[in-house]
Order: C-alpha cells, then structure tokens, then sequence
C-alpha cells in the first residue's frame, strides 16, 4: 500500500512539473528551437559527463576503503547500473540495486554499502549546497528570503554531517549502547540480524572517521558535479544559450535537489520544471530553456541507460532479479 502511494505521487507530481513546463511554451517554438540546435556539442558534453561518473567511481572507492579496498575501475560498472536503475524503476531503487550488484560482485555487506551510498547522497546534498551558495554571491535571486534559507539549509546539512561524524567515531560505544536495546528484541534471530545491521552502518559510516578521507570524498563530489555542469554549458552553447557559469550551477544544484521529490522513473516532470524555472528567472526565453532542457534530460538518461543495459548483460543479471533482491 505505502509503495503504490509513494508511485501515485510520484505520477501527480510529474504531471504537474509537465503542466507547468508546456503552460508557459509553445510548442511551435519549441519544435524550432529543436531544429535549430547543433547536436554536436552532445559529444564534448557526454564526454564530461562520463568522466564525472568515473570521478563518482573514484570517491566509492575511498568511502569503501574501511569495508574493502575495491579498485575504482571495478566500481565504474555497478555506478552505471545504479544509475540506469534509477531512470527506470520507481522510487530510487538504484541506489539498493547498486549496492546489490556490489555485494554480489566483491562479496560484501550489501547493507554496509548501502549506508556509503547514503552518505554519499549526502555529501552530493553538501555539494548541490554548495553551488546554490557560490551562485548566490553572483547572482541576483528573486526572493529576497532566499539566502537566509540557503544559510539555514547549510547549518542543516553540516549538523547532520558532524553528527554522522561523531557517530561513526565512537563504533564501540555506539554497538554497547545499541546492545542495550538489541538483548531486548523478542527472539533471537532478530537479536542477530538487528546486531549485524548495526555493525553493518558502523562499517559504511567508516569513511567519515578520517577528516581527510571526508575532505577527499568532498573535493571528489564537487569535482563530479563539475562535469555534469560542464555538460549543461557545452549541450547549452548548441542552443545558442548566453548564460554564466553560475546560472549552470545553480541549475545543475536545483534540479538534482528536485529529483530527491517522488516521481516517475526518470524524474519526468520534477526535473524539466527545475531547470526551466532557473533559466528563465536569469533571463533565457521559455521555450528555448524547454527545448534545451528536453535534449539535456534526454542526454542525461538514454546512454547511460543503456550502457548500464550493457553491463548487466555482460554480469549476466536481470532486472528482476535485481528487484527482487
């Protein structure tokens, strides 16, 4: 039931993103925006998207190091699958099969590195802060409230992340104070199980015990994010879009930010209207952002998608399996 309701919404919510993106178009326009553009600059652009994915690779690496030491060649495959999950099953369910074809693959906790891909999302979250935060002091935002919130945001996500710190910083102490209420369970299969899954996240969380290795997967998570933005300038100069850097980052921060809201698979909807609504408040005509956005999501999501295709034949995997699993 809860599944069906999370799908439910995320389909209200895609339509409505979508009936925000054609109520302020044309598609006569748009259709000429779309014949107009040089689709060669999508070579250069999937070129730095691809090396930003490998730069994700990278930064899994070094938070799996206190689990095992994965060389980040053999973590390229299980991002890409995780990521062609993502653009076709509901509700984020790449992140679970990722963490899945791992565990299959290099015979690890599936549950410890599940928890490295949530404090991975983490600092990404820290990340997309990031950009909104250094656009802001080129930029001139509409809402004259917003820094305040971004502030407020920032001292969020850095209570959070100093949290998980000190958490992750104590393991011993934390499992004594977990065992306290684990010996409480019922019977003792779930004593078992609950006390795994502790020292599981204990053992995902070890990254962040290191202050270097935290400030590592932080350069390596701006620096991927970087490339992804490079490829909304390069996909953008085929459109003839005159726009900064900073309006890129920005855009780049809220429309990944709004994929984190249900959706489709894919993040239809959810993710055009954030892109959209930050290029127009910059000054980009409706129509040209809405046709520049629909190539940019359709860059976004077909090859990777495929490619991750591609790698699940080669592992001789399903998706049902997947799923299932």
């Amino acid at each position: 039931m809860g599944r069906q309701k999370y799908f439910w919404l995320g389909v209200i919510l895609s339509v409505i993103g979508l009936g925000y993106v054609f109520y302020r178009s044309e598609p006569a326009k748009i259709a000429l925006a779309l014949q107009q553009a040089q689709y060669i600059y999508l070579v250069p652009a999937l070129g730095l998207y691809f090396i930003g994915v490998g730069v994700r690779a990278v930064r899994w690496h070094f938070l799996l190091r206190s689990i095992k030491s994965i060389p980040s060649r053999a973590l390229f495959p299980p991002v890409v699958i995780g990521y062609m999950a993502n653009d076709i099953l509901p509700a984020r369910m790449g992140e679970v099969v990722r963490a899945y074809v791992l565990g299959r693959q290099e015979n690890v906790s599936k549950a410890a590195t599940f928890v490295t891909i949530v404090v991975e999302r983490i600092f990404d979250g820290l990340t997309m802060l990031t950009f909104i935060v250094a656009g802001s002091f080129v930029l001139q935002f509409a809402d004259a409230e917003l820094n305040a919130r971004l502030r407020a945001l920032g001292i969020a996500f850095i209570i959070a992340i100093l949290a998980l710190a000190v958490f992750a910083g104590m393991p011993r102490r934390v499992e004594g104070l977990a065992h306290l209420f684990i010996q409480r369970l019922p019977s003792e299969a779930l004593r078992t199980r609950v006390l795994a899954l502790t020292r599981a996240l204990l053992d995902g969380l070890g990254t962040l015990r290191s202050p270097a290795d935290s400030l590592t997967v932080y350069a390596l998570s701006i620096l991927a994010w970087l490339f992804e933005t490079g490829m909304y300038v390069v996909i953008a100069w085929g459109f003839q879009i005159d726009a900064s850097l900073p309006v890129f980052l920005v855009a780049c921060a809220i429309a990944n930010l709004a994929t984190l809201l249900p959706s489709t698979p894919g993040y239809i909807g959810v993710f055009h209207a954030a892109v959209i609504s930050v290029l127009t408040q910059f000054g980009v005509e409706a129509n040209l952002a809405t046709s520049y956005t629909f190539v940019l999501h359709a860059a976004l999501i077909i090859p990777i998608t495929l490619w991750g295709f591609f790698y699940v034949w080669r592992a001789g995997l399903s998706l049902t399996q997947m799923t299932r699993a």
